[in-house]
């Protein structure tokens, strides 16, 4: 049998959270007493490490301040966790990888913009990151396509893999997670989960495209 490899992104793939963006703002405000300086920053499908650098550029603070403003963040990201009205795990996430732990043929690892810590403190209240060991995270300012290849590599560390690139699927919810796919020569999997819509997705060709994962044998029929 194949080695199977399922490539994650996390916010509006794995879980729905409002909480990132305001934490971000809170620990700013925090820090240097501005509001809404994320305010001309898109952040969808983006890394950390461009967005706070954005940030920073745009309200003139300086770059050695980073790692204090993300020790901040993480402080107060772990509270706003708690917010249960602006945080959810999404429908068929949990089912998908319970049903596919036992399989030793099926491996996951994360690909998300999120900083390390960050991913960690949005995956702990829904007991994910038993289900992703290691992956390719924001902390460095890499294109999106390079964190989904580093998190390929990871996984063949961690795992002691060898993944033929038709078995690689990264799923995920822009047409950032699409773009990947085709740089890299792997499967794309999209969820109108996130800010886009089934319509915006599918005009970007993925591989397949789901309206959610909620139909979870459909979604697992993929890999059969």
């Amino acid at each position: 049998m194949q080695n199977i490899l399922m490539v994650w992104d996390l916010d509006g793939t794995l879980i729905f959270c409002l909480e990132g963006r305001r934490a971000m703002e809170l620990a700013f405000y925090q820090l240097y007493g501005i509001r809404n300086a994320f305010e001309k920053v898109k952040m969808a499908g983006r890394l950390d490490a461009f967005i706070v650098r954005e940030a920073f550029k745009e309200n003139g603070i300086p770059e050695e301040e980073i790692d204090s403003f993300l020790d901040t963040y993480c402080r107060i990201l772990e509270e706003f966790m708690q917010n249960a009205d602006k945080v959810w795990l999404l429908p068929g996430v949990k089912e998908i990888l319970r049903n596919t732990s036992s399989d030793s043929t099926i491996h996951h690892v994360l690909a998300t913009g999120n900083i390390e810590r960050g991913a960690r403190i949005k995956l702990k209240p829904y007991d994910l990151n038993q289900y992703f060991p290691v992956g390719g995270f924001g902390d460095q300012e890499l294109e999106r396509w390079q964190i989904v290849n580093l998190a390929i590599k990871r996984a063949q560390e961690y795992y002691g893999a060898v993944y033929q690139k038709e078995n690689i699927y990264v799923i995920g919810d822009t047409p950032r997670d699409i773009e990947c796919g085709k740089i890299l020569g792997i499967k794309s999997i999209a969820v109108a989960t996130g800010p886009y819509d089934e319509e915006k997705l599918r005009m970007h060709s993925p591989d397949y495209l789901f309206p959610n994962l909620e139909k979870t044998e459909a979604f697992l029929k993929i890999f059969k």
